[in-house]
């Protein structure tokens, strides 16, 4: 009898082990949205209209009009690489198994985001054969509720906001970037003789149209032509297309930039567009991490757990602003640039509370060029939302 109970006495402190070395001493990676913007593509206007609207020799590109470029969908698949290397070095499970737990939801509205979508379902699970999906017919609420019919910003409201951001567009680095733009691509049209429609020094204007408000004036132009400059970069173009700025355009692009950002910032960053605009976004990123029903992305059920977001810069920007987040980079003058994704990510402690994080991901200016990722994880920021995330 006395050997038998001690047989017991071992089986149950062996049990007791098991359980407790099963048991996570700290949080546990449950649930992860990603929203990435689409990947490298080419200006949403023709070589010909920007000449016009700008004064610049644009080249012209490989392929249409906003549409996503090879070296573009090279470039993307190389990020996905390196965020799924990151998510598997966290034990994440829906990477580590063919299960049902992934969903990647693209905006249909662009053929560059459907095949965003498409380069992330191939990556993040090679042999589980994941497919993206999108809306077929019509603008999505997801990515665009005011396009849909869904929202519409207040008016006043609006415009109360936008003169309030005004300063921004009179700040030095901005008055810098617009300058650097002028000499760049019209360095006569201030004169007041020929071509004064090029000139940049026009007050921003905040316009509407359908509904929607649209920002025009020096920064607007000159933001749509720092972008456009930053694309012609990424995708490898050479120098001699940057006239006057060839010998250094790395450092244009971080003279440019800033007329960019005051861009984002006067409208798309505005907090009553963005929760007009993406407030449906949000509210379905709140609801997957709060293990609640996400009713306005099909196919999302209790078992999902990753969502990926394939859509634009625009989105990011909304949500930035929705959830008071903000993040620079040292070796990418675009807070937005292509291929960057924005993670959230919720962590459930052993205790059951769940604590939501927020990530940053991007390539720099020289591996968007090179269509490389190797530093996105050593980049990788943590950010603290000035918002509440979670009720």
């Amino acid at each position: 009898m006395k050997k038998t109970h001690s047989i017991l006495l071992w089986a149950l402190f062996l049990t007791g082990c098991s359980e407790s070395a099963s048991v996570p001493s700290g949080p546990v990676l449950e649930k992860v949205v990603l929203l990435s913007r689409h990947g490298i593509r080419s200006p949403t206007a023709s070589a010909t209209a920007l000449r016009e609207k700008t004064g610049f020799n644009w080249p012209e590109w490989s392929v249409a009009p906003g549409e996503m470029t090879s070296h573009g969908a090279v470039a993307l698949g190389a990020m996905v690489q390196a965020v799924r290397t990151h998510y598997m070095g966290l034990g994440f499970n829906p990477l580590r198994s063919c299960s049902n737990g992934m969903r990647i939801w693209a905006d249909g509205a662009d053929h560059r985001t459907q095949q965003t979508g498409q380069v992330w379902a191939r990556g993040l699970a090679p042999d589980c054969h994941v497919s993206a999906q999108w809306q077929e017919h019509g603008p999505d609420p997801v990515f665009n509720a005011i396009s849909a019919g869904r929202a519409v910003p207040s008016k006043q409201e609006t415009e109360q906001a936008f003169a309030s951001m005004l300063p921004v567009s009179k700040r030095s680095d901005v008055r810098g970037g617009l300058q650097a733009l002028q000499t760049l691509m019209a360095p006569g049209a201030c004169d007041g003789v020929a071509h004064t429609a090029w000139c940049l020094r026009d007050d921003a204007v905040l316009e509407w149209k359908k509904g929607a408000p649209r920002l025009s004036g020096g920064v607007a132009t000159g933001g749509m032509a720092a972008e456009s400059l930053l694309l012609l970069y990424s995708e490898g173009f050479a120098e001699g297309v940057f006239g006057s700025a060839k010998a250094d355009v790395p450092g244009l692009l971080k003279t440019v930039l800033p007329v960019h950002e005051a861009e984002s910032r006067m409208l798309r960053r505005l907090p009553v567009v963005a929760a007009a605009r993406n407030g449906v976004m949000a509210e379905s990123v709140r609801a997957f991490l709060a293990d609640r029903s996400v009713t306005e992305i099909p196919g999302v059920t209790d078992s999902t757990r990753l969502l990926v977001l394939a859509g634009h810069d625009t989105n990011q920007d909304a949500l930035a602003a929705i959830f008071g987040l903000s993040w620079t980079f040292d070796d990418q003058p675009d807070s937005t640039a292509p291929d960057t994704v924005l993670a959230f990510e919720q962590w459930r402690y052993p205790d059951r509370h769940v604590e939501v994080r927020v990530r940053i991901f991007h390539q720099s200016l020289e591996e968007l060029r090179a269509g490389q990722a190797s530093g996105v994880e050593r980049s990788m920021q943590t950010l603290e939302p000035g918002n509440a995330i979670l009720p």
